[in-house]
């Protein structure tokens, strides 16, 4: 009994701690526009900077791209001439696991701070299966 109650006393301790993510859940819901909320990942890289180091392990991370699921996936970063602040990500998912949704695109903007890349926007759009919706991508949903 005496064993139990100091394994739970610890498991407890252990518990506590800064309240920091240990690992990013993924990007959140998008709002009906397509938009992303960047606040609680830019406040997750300040614990974790090593996905701040380029625009695309910053995307690869926000997106968890490890977890995601599309027949292809292709990353694009576009950025101004040598020593740009700012660049833009699009990670395309395309032949994703739905029965209406065929492709999935992320529009991620990135901005270079002191200590690294932060996120600016993230917009989440997607192109439906034939007869299923929008051919075009879109924020609306598919049938």
């Amino acid at each position: 009994m005496r064993r139990g109650l100091l394994l739970l006393a610890v498991l407890l301790l252990a518990a506590c701690g800064s309240g920091a993510e240990t690992e990013w859940p993924g990007p959140p819901k998008a709002h009906a526009d397509g938009s992303l909320s960047v606040k609680g990942f830019n406040d997750y890289l300040d614990e974790y900077e090593d996905y701040a180091t380029s625009p695309e392990a910053l995307a690869a991370e926000f997106l968890r791209l490890d977890e995601q699921r599309g027949a292809r996936t292709s990353l694009m970063t576009s950025e101004p001439g040598e020593g740009g602040e700012r660049a833009i990500v699009v990670a395309t998912l395309a032949g994703v696991a739905d029965d209406s949704v065929e492709t999935v695109r992320y529009v991620l903007v990135v901005t270079k701070e002191k200590d690294g890349w932060r996120l600016e926007s993230a917009v989440r759009t997607q192109r439906c299966r034939g007869g299923r919706g929008h051919a075009a991508f879109s924020a609306e949903p598919c049938v």
